[in-house]
């Protein structure tokens, strides 16, 4: 008669199939950090692409409206095509501010109520509102440099 097998204890067991499947165990590991990170950075990289192209955008915005701003005051053209371009800019930048930040987004919406206030008065050669336009433009552009030069 043989000498009874004793029999191995589970956290034996699996100490044993961990030990035996040990370097696999570890490419598993090894993938699914890989494959998280990749995800992690794949989202950032977007997220960073999106920030620079409704900044860049902006800038632009601010830059035609800053133009058509200075037109209607210093220039004098106070054509329907003007009010309405400087319109459409105001609207564009409100819009795509949100793109961007939260803070960012409240000073573009400060930037259209700045712009709906003031500019018939842009008209009448008020130099205070030109000012109060051209500081919230000035305001809003030096935001948005920030953040563009804040992402890594």
């Amino acid at each position: 008669m043989s000498a009874p097998q004793p029999v191995e204890s589970l956290g034996t067991r699996f100490g044993n199939g961990v030990h035996r499947h040990a370097v696999a165990l570890i490419s598993l590991a090894v993938a699914l950090f890989g494959t998280s990170y990749n995800t992690w950075r794949n989202q950032t990289t977007e997220f960073h692409r999106n920030v620079r192209s409704a900044g860049f955008m902006m800038l632009d915005e601010l830059g035609q409206l800053q133009e058509i701003t200075d037109r209607r005051f210093y220039g004098g053209d106070h054509s329907d095509a003007n009010r309405i371009g400087g319109w459409g800019k105001a609207t564009a930048v409100r819009d795509m501010s949100s793109l961007i930040s939260e803070p960012t987004r409240a000073q573009a919406r400060g930037l259209f109520e700045t712009w709906a206030a003031n500019v018939d008065k842009l008209d009448s050669g008020d130099e205070q509102a030109e000012q109060a336009i051209t500081k919230t433009i000035s305001d809003l552009r030096a935001q948005v440099l920030q953040e563009m030069q804040s992402l890594n």
